[in-house]
């Protein structure tokens, strides 16, 4: 029975009806020059007759009752697995277009995934404009984190435009670990290794502490500092109790214009992003007469995983982030932005591999314990809105021959944090993913406009 890691019980206790807690990808892709009639319906066929499962996509919650004080796997055997019920083959309603799809996709990620079958489900979705389908996977976060997933996916799609066979992304496990035979391990290596994980157990310690202390120095600060601080963030719109429905809205971005403003400002292509984000909220607030006077702040997750690790279902650390949203110049707000990034970065760099990875359980923890006794929503927030960069593969890619047209993940949410941005970059694009409450954030799609028009901004200032 495989057993659930420290971090993924979180996301297992955090579930509830208005708190679902899968996390998705929505791609859109091109039929082939040569597709007729049938195509996606041929495709449809093809990944739902593959029915042997890889791991996690076998995995089911034991006794789902008991999944916040004691949860485990367990493996189910692949004819227990209904095909039908995880992969959904649907024909989007005329005239295909982002209206609709966007419609659908808010609906289906507004549902939780049900704890009694293993928690995932796949949609392949006909009926596009413009001679387009796309795909809708949703996975319990407790299962694969971003990273994990983008390395599922980048193992289904591939950069050669040939129709070669699709592999089923439900197909796709892990490498299995390799052992090397031969004589028992000696004594005085096993004794070693005991002192190694002791030393590495007070590390971690040590390391935490001294974050913990920096934190409360500089929450008593209060001041405008380039190091963010969790739970010195401003009130805002989204940042309230939130219902159960969803809004879902996209944007794309061609990856030679974010690393142009880059270049331009000498900071990293992710700081653009942020600033992109930050000069979108700030528009999109104003027009509600909802910005705050002090800066909204990101949590923006780290990637921790080793670069062959294909069997930890979570490995990101996070580091908090001012996005300068007081600031109305977007050239002094970039720069702001990337100041506060270069601290968050550097306080994770000190402390020990262990250590960054339980660092967001100092202030993660507290958050979700307000969410579970009901009080989410009505104090201070870790910090304002999530914001998450998941590289990719720039080349063009493909599936069965369709060129990709643009893929965008898709996040949870919680009491006090009432919005998800995500990128993932993939075929020459940077695609963005906006997930939101609908009460709170009726016009998500205004603020995926807002964040054009920022990067249109940082272009003029500098002069691109």
């Amino acid at each position: 029975m495989p057993k659930v890691a420290i971090a993924d019980r979180l996301f297992l206790t955090a579930e509830s009806e208005n708190t679902p807690q899968h996390v998705a990808c929505l791609a859109t892709f091109f039929l082939p020059d040569d597709a007729e009639d049938g195509w996606v319906g041929e495709l449809a066929a093809q990944l739902r007759s593959q029915t042997a499962f890889g791991a996690p996509f076998n995995y089911k919650i034991h006794r789902p009752a008991l999944k916040n004080l004691a949860p485990k796997w367990d493996v189910v055997p692949d004819d227990r697995i209904d095909i039908d019920y995880h992969f959904r083959y649907t024909v989007l309603p005329q005239p295909g277009g982002e209206r609709e799809l966007g419609d659908f996709i808010s609906r289906q990620h507004s549902c939780p995934l049900d704890t009694t079958r293993p928690l995932w489900e796949f949609y392949l979705i006909e009926g596009l404009e413009r001679r387009r389908f796309a795909i809708y996977f949703k996975v319990h976060h407790a299962l694969i984190d971003a990273v994990g997933g983008v390395k599922k996916i980048s193992k289904m799609i591939t950069p050669f435009p040939d129709s070669a066979p699709v592999r089923a992304l439900w197909t796709i496990g892990p490498t299995p670990r390799t052992t090397t035979a031969g004589e028992p391990v000696p004594f005085a290596n096993r004794v070693r290794a005991v002192r190694d994980v002791i030393a590495g157990t007070a590390k971690t310690a040590a390391g935490l502490g001294r974050s913990a202390g920096s934190m409360i120095v500089q929450g008593r600060r209060r001041g405008d500092y380039d190091l963010a601080v969790p739970f010195i963030a401003p009130n805002s719109v989204v940042n309230g109790r939130i219902g159960s429905q969803r809004r879902v809205a996209t944007q794309s971005y061609d990856v030679s214009r974010i690393r142009a403003v880059a270049k331009a400002a000498g900071v990293t292509v992710n700081d653009v992003f942020l600033a992109i984000c930050a000069g979108g909220l700030r528009q999109y607030l104003s027009e509600f007469d909802n910005l705050p006077l002090r800066t909204l702040t990101a949590g923006a997750p780290v990637n921790v995983r080793d670069a062959n690790d294909e069997h930890t279902s979570n490995a990101f650390s996070m580091i908090v982030v001012n996005l300068g949203t007081q600031i109305a110049d977007p050239a002094e707000r970039l720069r702001a932005i990337a100041r506060s990034s270069s601290e968050g970065k550097a306080q994770l760099a000190d402390m020990p591999k262990r250590a960054s990875e339980l660092y967001p359980a100092l202030f993660m923890g507290p958050f979700i314990l307000q969410n579970l006794i009901g009080s989410g929503g009505r104090g201070a927030p870790p910090y304002n809105v999530s914001i998450s960069n998941v590289p990719g593969p720039l080349e063009q890619q493909y599936l069965a021959g369709a060129p990709l047209e643009g893929m965008y993940p898709l996040g949870m949410l919680y009491h006090g944090l009432g919005l998800f941005i995500a990128l993932f970059s993939s075929s020459g694009r940077l695609g963005v993913g906006f997930t939101g409450d609908s009460g709170s954030l009726p016009h998500l799609q205004r603020l995926a406009m807002s964040t054009g028009e920022a990067l249109l901004e940082l272009e003029k200032a500098f002069d691109l």
